[in-house]
């Protein structure tokens, strides 16, 4: 939290750095947290490594542990939880970051054999797109077919809005992909199993994340 406190530009946590708050109080009665936030500052930002990304990994693991139980009703080891990413949302937005982890929404189909067509099947459901690309050396241009198999967009889950919020996304190659975002200020993104279960009711409502939900849905 004292990290995030020195480097947002939020509010809320500026008064808490600020004369009298509770960061600029903490590290001043705190040496050894002085020495360890000291120690990683570099230029007006502080690099995430050795004992902070302990401190950092061990955070995110937890919460992990705590949103996928809220969500799926199964507590995930740590040893299948990783911190794959911490980002300043100075640098980095969170759909800079949602874009790198999933995968494309553009299948090439070019060499594969059309499937039999029937009413409920994808040819029918989602758009195709035929593209020709020109070689930069000349020649001849390539005809390229691509199927859409992604649109819609990344649901966030506002927990405490303007503090917290999280969105579950599939990851490229497999498995799932928390991703945190924190006062407005820092990313990060926690790669875990993908769940295997629908996922339970939640208070009358259906689970927003449940595995159903979370299937490629059909274009409209």
């Amino acid at each position: 939290m004292t990290i995030i406190c020195l480097i947002s530009s939020h509010p809320d946590l500026v008064t808490e750095r600020n004369l009298g708050g509770s960061v600029f109080r903490a590290l001043k009665r705190n040496a050894r947290l002085r020495t360890l936030v000291a120690a990683q500052k570099r230029g007006d930002n502080y690099e995430i490594s050795g004992e902070l990304l302990e401190h950092f990994t061990r955070v995110f693991q937890k919460t992990t542990q705590g949103v996928f139980y809220a969500l799926y009703r199964k507590l995930l080891p740590v040893e299948r939880i990783t911190l794959t990413s911490i980002a300043d949302r100075r640098l980095v937005t969170p759909e800079q970051m949602l874009n790198e982890i999933r995968p494309s929404p553009f299948r090439d189909i070019t060499d594969e054999p059309l499937p039999e067509i029937r009413e409920h099947g994808w040819v029918c459901t989602q758009p195709i797109f035929i593209t020709e690309m020109q070689s930069l050396t000349g020649g001849d241009p390539v005809r390229r077919i691509f199927r859409l198999v992604r649109e819609t967009p990344v649901e966030w889950v506002e927990y405490l809005p303007g503090a917290f919020r999280f969105a579950f996304v599939e990851k490229e190659g497999g498995g799932g992909v928390f991703i945190f975002d924190l006062w407005e200020t820092l990313l990060a993104s926690v790669a875990t199993p993908w769940p295997g279960g629908r996922g339970p009711l939640r208070r009358g409502r259906r689970n927003r994340f449940s595995r159903e939900r979370l299937q490629t849905p059909r274009a409209s």
